[in-house]
């Protein structure tokens, strides 16, 4: 029996990808007036860059602060910017002011959450502690959430298995009686089912390009997971 409704945070409950575009193209139109023309270009290897810099926090190779600053000099080095820390701080916070202030539920979160009302629900999110929480906060479901979880509070980033059980154990559960949903297919399906939960990916893209194993549940929309919910009652 399902006991409890894990979730990842960014794209499957918050926009975050129209927000770090739009966070992003500000603050190269800050920094590099009249050329808007080379913005996209300039956004999607801003994108390129928060992944491969996000892997060295997840690795513990470098802080978070050292991701974001190290990610910021390099975006802006092909155009000659060399940045302070002062400085990188100060348009890191701008920017971080831009992106969580765009961070908006996706349209169908707060229904699911009222269609799941007997199960304990949290998140479960790789990321930055005092930043996902943060984002939780102002969009206003922190405080209806049982657990959150973050890949830096529990040492552990997905797809290791570790920090799907090291949630459950939190919240008093087996993996079995724990469903995980994402969208990110490998993350937020197939790991958590690796791990003993029951994974399902939240395909809103509907990309049928992607072929989900036998075993994972495929759903376009959270309001649809009700009814993975009640298969396993």
């Amino acid at each position: 029996m399902i006991k409890a409704v894990l979730f990842d945070l960014d794209d499957t409950l918050i926009e975050h990808d129209a927000a770090i575009k739009s966070a992003a193209g500000a603050l190269f139109d800050n920094l590099i007036p009249n050329r808007e023309n080379e913005r996209q270009t300039f956004v999607e290897r801003w994108i390129y860059l928060n992944l491969e810099w996000y892997k060295k926090f997840y690795a513990q190779e470098v802080t978070f602060q050292e991701s974001a600053r190290g990610k910021l000099r390099e975006a802006f080095l092909p155009y000659g910017y060399r940045f302070s820390d002062r400085d990188a701080d100060s348009l890191l916070s701008e920017y971080w002011e831009r992106y969580v202030a765009r961070c908006l539920l996706f349209n169908d979160v707060n229904e699911c959450f009222m269609q799941l009302q007997e199960s304990k629900i949290g998140v479960l999110t790789n990321g930055q502690e005092n930043q996902q929480l943060e984002k939780l906060r102002r969009c206003g479901i922190l405080s209806i959430l049982d657990v959150v979880v973050t890949s830096e509070e529990a040492g552990f980033a997905k797809p290791a298995p570790e920090i799907f059980l090291h949630t459950c154990k939190k919240m008093g559960l087996q993996p079995r009686e724990t469903i995980y949903v994402g969208d990110n297919l490998e993350l937020d399906a197939i790991a958590p089912n690796q791990a003993g939960l029951v994974g399902v990916w939240l395909d809103r893209l509907h990309n049928d390009s992607l072929d989900s194993p036998g075993d994972v549940k495929r759903i376009n929309r959270l309001t649809e997971l009700y009814t993975v919910v009640q298969e396993y009652l």
